[in-house]
């Protein structure tokens, strides 16, 4: 539900979450979207009283954000690309049979009408692959979970980056395959250790930090490289 809280100068809305929990946990996504999550018999101005004293740093999380702003792709010869942590110069060639392909710094795509749909395919399979490469390298960090069955699903997100779903689904933002190896090993650790601690209380993040100890690091890399 959408709410917005009102004292004084300060006023923001968020999304309050009623949840079967002990205590209040405050997310400050990178679209700027504030979302509150309580346990559901917390009283209305313990609520109030916890969201105002953290107003000060929803307000820096959201200024922090705000630096990296997502830039909309543009599928003419000249722009970026950006691949893996690497931008490369795109190169149409007008007039040329349908089909992409690297070349040093540059990718090179033939068809300028189809532009736009070839691009979109071309880095859907690279992030098929990609991913279930990357899975499979994570997956040898928990060796309690041999014997599991693990899948990936890819799809176009706007709030998170990763989602633990039931069965052993992982789904994966399609950006990601914008960014370095290692934070989207960062993502798919964070979505692993999802599969035996459900929420992200101090038991989820000391296995985050174990098999990822850089995390925080990564998180602000990711955010840097494919928001920027």
């Amino acid at each position: 539900m959408t709410k917005t809280i009102i004292s004084g100068t300060t006023q923001f809305k968020y999304e309050e979450l009623e949840e079967e929990r002990k205590s209040f946990g405050l997310t400050v996504f990178p679209s700027g979207q504030v979302v509150f999550k309580t346990p559901k018999k917390a009283p209305t101005a313990e609520r109030q009283a916890f969201l105002l004293k953290k107003y000060p740093w929803v307000q820096r999380q959201q200024q922090f954000f705000k630096q990296f702003r997502p830039k909309s792709q543009c599928f003419t010869s000249g722009s970026d690309v950006l691949y893996l942590g690497r931008r490369y110069q795109l190169i149409v060639n007008t007039g040329k049979e349908e089909k992409i392909s690297f070349a040093g710094s540059t990718l090179i795509i033939g068809g300028e009408k189809n532009v736009q749909a070839l691009l979109i395919a071309f880095m859907k399979a690279r992030a098929e692959r990609v991913f279930a490469e990357r899975l499979q390298v994570c997956l040898k960090l928990f060796p309690d979970y041999v014997g599991e069955k693990f899948s990936l699903k890819i799809r176009q997100m706007k709030k998170r980056w990763g989602s633990y779903l039931k069965g052993g689904t992982i789904a994966l933002n399609i950006d990601l395959i914008k960014a370095p190896k290692r934070c989207i090993d960062y993502v798919i650790l964070h979505e692993l250790c999802h599969h035996r601690h459900k929420a992200h209380n101090k038991d989820f993040f000391a296995l985050l930090e174990q098999k990822c100890p850089h995390y925080k690091a990564l998180k602000i890399e990711l955010e840097r490289k494919v928001l920027g």
